[in-house]
């Protein structure tokens, strides 16, 4: 499967401003795209269209999806009973390498995904090693009885891990169940899923 491998700096600067939370990140200083004729861009205006591209590749990249990966997401959340929006940022924060994250065996998305392939999580007691599983509610997800793994998940401080309302965590088992569905509010303020809807259904 793709994945980006270009610097995690550049993305946030594209978009003009920290995606997910870190302390150095530059474009807490510099909140336009790099080289140099990033700050030129900086003010520049975008369209309607502009907006909802914008809106788009900032929810894809928090999650860390290619666009094919983020496109058969919409559609499934379309084909979902009540509003496609919020179903489509349930489909995303479910994804297992969300979870492992969210959980805080990893210190990013990122490797969360690489913490999934490597064989370290188990999905109720089997071990799963697809970033892109779709959890449910009622799913346990542990970190795999090793020490190796276990050592990863101590190593990121998973014990002090501001884990959602939705996912039910045990410290001592290395495991935590998804107990609910995520709302609106447990999603970065930042989003705006209606510009991806609308993006999409041009």
């Amino acid at each position: 499967m793709a994945t980006y491998r270009g610097r995690k700096s550049d993305i946030c600067r594209k978009v003009g401003f920290n995606i997910w939370g870190k302390p150095k990140c530059p474009s807490s200083k510099r909140p336009y795209p790099a080289g140099q004729h990033g700050p030129n861009g900086k003010d520049k205006r975008r369209s309607e269209y502009g907006e909802q591209l914008l809106s788009k590749q900032v929810i894809r990249r928090y999650y860390h999806m290619m666009e094919k990966q983020f496109r058969r997401s919409f559609e499934k959340a379309q084909r979902m009973h009540g509003n496609t929006g919020l179903n489509f940022l349930r489909l995303l924060e479910l994804r297992l390498q969300t979870v492992v994250w969210r959980l805080g065996y990893a210190k990013s998305i990122f490797q969360a995904r690489q913490m999934v392939t490597h064989g370290h999580i188990t999905v109720n007691g089997h071990l799963v090693d697809i970033p892109s599983y779709q959890l449910k509610v009622g799913d346990v997800v542990a970190v795999r009885n090793m020490d190796a793994s276990k050592a990863l998940a101590r190593m990121n401080q998973y014990e002090g891990a501001a884990v959602p309302v939705y996912i039910e965590p045990n410290v001592q088992k290395y495991e935590g169940t998804v107990s609910c569905l995520p709302e609106r509010d447990d999603f970065p303020k930042f989003f705006n899923e209606q510009q991806v809807v609308e993006f999409y259904a041009r």
